[in-house]
C-alpha cells in the first residue's frame, strides 16, 4: 500500500509518527496491525491508532486494513509504503492485552484541553494541567500530531481500566487530532498515546533528563517569559497542513456536534 504524501497527507502524517515512534524505539519490536477502518502500532512506551470512517462506500472500500500484522518503510521521495509482514513481533498473549488496551483506553478518556501547534510552552502546560509527566523528546511527535486534544483516563474508572485492560499505565495521556473531508461524510482520525506502559516520573534517570520551564500561574505571562526558542522548524508539518487545507471541503455547521469522538 503506497501512501502518497501529496494525495493523503493525514494519512501520510500519522504513518510520519509511527515511524518517528518506531526509530526511537529500535530496541523494541513493533506490534503493527490492521482491523478493516483502523490501523493500531504498539511499541514500547507507545501506541497510536489511525481510524478511516466513511459513510461513502468507494471511499470505505478503498481505505480498509487486512486483520493482518504490518511494516512500514519510507521510500525516497518521503512516500511511505505498508506491506504485509510474515508474522506478529509478539506472543499471542501480549497481542490480546495489546487489543483489550486499545479497546478500552478511548472510552474510558476524558478530554482535557487543546494544545496549540508549534507552541514552545507546550510540554510545562501538559504537565501542569494534567499532573502528567511528559518527556521532552516528545514534542516532535506532539508537533507533527497539529492541535490535539489532550485526554487522560478518567479517574473515577481507574479500578475498571486496571480490572479490563490489565497492567497497563493509569497515567497515559493520550492526543488526539481529527479532520473532516466530502463534507463531512468521511472523518479521519489519529490518536497518539503516551507512557501506556511506565510513567516516566517514577524513572529517575528521566527525571534528571527532563527539561521543565517553569510555569506562571497564568499561561498569558508565558509570552513576557525570557526563554530559548527551540531550534527545530516546522517546514515539513506546515507543508503537509497547507496539502490538507487543499484537500479539506469546508462545511458550514449550524450547531456545534458536542459528540466526544475519543468515546466513540
Amino acid at each position: 500500500m503506497l501512501i502518497k504524501k501529496n494525495e493523503e497527507p493525514f494519512f501520510h502524517r500519522f504513518l510520519s509518527i509511527a515511524k518517528e515512534i518506531i526509530k526511537k524505539n529500535s530496541a523494541y519490536p513493533p506490534v503493527f496491525y490492521g482491523d478493516d477502518e483502523k490501523l493500531y502500532l504498539v511499541c514500547n512506551n507507545y501506541a497510536a491508532v489511525y481510524d478511516f470512517q466513511s459513510n461513502l462506500l468507494l471511499d470505505d472500500e478503498l481505505r480498509e486494513f487486512g486483520k493482518i500484522p504490518y511494516e512500514l518503510s519510507e521510500l525516497p521521495n518521503g512516500d511511505m509504503m505498508l506491506s504485509k509482514a510474515e508474522h506478529f513481533n509478539c506472543q499471542e498473549s501480549y497481542l490480546i492485552a495489546v487489543r483489550n488496551f486499545f479497546k478500552h483506553a478511548g472510552y474510558l478518556s476524558r478530554k482535557v484541553f487543546s494544545v496549540e501547534k508549534g507552541d514552545p510552552y507546550k510540554i510545562p502546560k501538559i504537565v501542569e494541567v494534567t499532573n502528567r509527566w511528559i518527556s521532552e523528546d516528545d514534542n516532535k511527535i506532539l508537533d507533527r500530531i497539529g492541535s490535539p486534544d489532550i485526554y487522560l483516563l478518567d479517574e473515577e474508572r481507574d479500578s475498571e481500566f486496571t480490572t479490563l485492560t490489565g497492567d497497563w499505565n493509569q497515567c497515559y495521556l493520550a492526543a488526539y487530532d481529527q479532520i473532516e473531508l466530502n463534507g463531512g461524510q468521511t472523518t479521519i482520525a489519529m490518536t497518539i498515546y503516551f507512557n501506556i506502559k511506565d510513567d516516566p516520573k517514577n524513572n529517575a534517570y528521566d527525571q534528571q533528563e527532563m527539561e521543565f520551564v517553569q510555569q506562571p500561574a497564568e499561561y498569558d505571562s508565558f509570552e513576557n517569559m525570557d526563554v530559548e526558542e527551540p531550534e527545530e522548524t516546522y517546514r515539513e508539518e506546515q507543508e503537509l497542513d497547507s496539502l490538507m487545507n487543499e484537500t479539506i471541503i469546508e462545511e458550514t455547521r449550524g450547531v456545534e456536534d458536542e459528540f466526544d469522538p475519543m468515546r466513540a
